[in-house]
C-alpha cells in the first residue's frame, strides 16, 4: 500500500497528530516484547540502550548502529592503556528511551556523541536528542558532538581513539563547538 498526497484538514489535523504520538509511545511495549521473542528464537538480545565496559568510566562514547562494533575495539584499546572509557549504544530511536539513557550515562563526566548525519546549522540529531534528554538532570555529563561516517564512509579504530582524545580535550578546555567532523577530507 502507498499513500500519496495525504491531507489532513485543520479541523482534524491536531487530533491525528496527537493519536500518532500516543500510538508511537505505546509501541515501546510491543518493541520490547518483540525483542524478547527474537532473543528466545535467535539468542541475540537487544535493549533500548546498551552499555559496553561502562563500569567506572568517566568518559562515554555514544552512537547508534554498526559503528559501535568498531568503537568497541577502540574502547578495548583505550582501556588497555588505562583510560576510563566505555561505550553506550542507542538501539531505539523512537520512542526515545529517556530513562534508559539517563541510567546508562549516570556518573559519567563526558559523553562524546558520534552522529552519522548532519543537521545543518546545529549538532547532529542524536547529540540534540541526548542533550534534550539530559537537560533537566541536576548532574549530567558534558556532551561533545562529532559527525562522521557520512554517506556510509567507514570510521577506523584509530579515528575513534582520536574522537575520544579530542572529545576529552574539548570538555577540559570548555570548548563550545556545535560539532566537529571526523573522517572528512578538508
Amino acid at each position: 500500500p502507498v499513500t500519496m498526497g495525504a491531507y489532513g484538514p485543520p479541523f482534524i489535523y491536531a487530533e491525528v497528530k496527537k493519536a500518532q504520538d500516543v500510538a508511537l509511545r505505546q509501541s515501546k511495549e510491543v518493541i520490547l516484547e518483540t525483542w524478547k521473542d527474537f532473543e528466545e528464537v535467535f539468542g541475540r538480545r537487544y535493549l533500548p540502550v546498551e552499555s559496553y565496559r561502562t563500569e567506572g568510566a568517566k568518559v562515554l562514547l555514544l552512537m547508534m548502529g554498526s559503528f559501535a562494533e568498531t568503537a568497541m575495539v577502540a574502547v578495548d584499546r583505550l582501556r588497555e592503556r588505562g583510560e576510563e572509557v566505555g561505550l553506550v549504544r542507542l538501539r531505539l530511536w523512537r520512542p526515545f528511551p529517556f530513562e534508559e539513557l539517563r541510567q546508562a550515562v549516570e556518573g559519567a563526566e563526558v559523553l562524546i556523541v558520534l552522529d552519522r548525519a548532519i543537521s545543518f546549522g546545529g549538532p547532529g540529531p542524536v547529540a540534540s536528542e541526548v542533550k534534550a534528554a539530559l537537560y533537566s538532570e541536576e548532574r549530567r555529563p558534558k556532551v561533545i558532538s562529532f559527525v562522521g561516517g557520512l554517506g556510509g564512509r567507514d570510521i577506523k579504530v584509530e579515528e575513534f581513539e582520536y574522537i575520544f582524545h579530542r572529545g576529552v580535550e574539548m570538555a577540559q578546555k570548555g570548548l563550545e563547538v556545535v560539532f566537529e567532523t571526523v573522517g572528512i577530507r578538508e
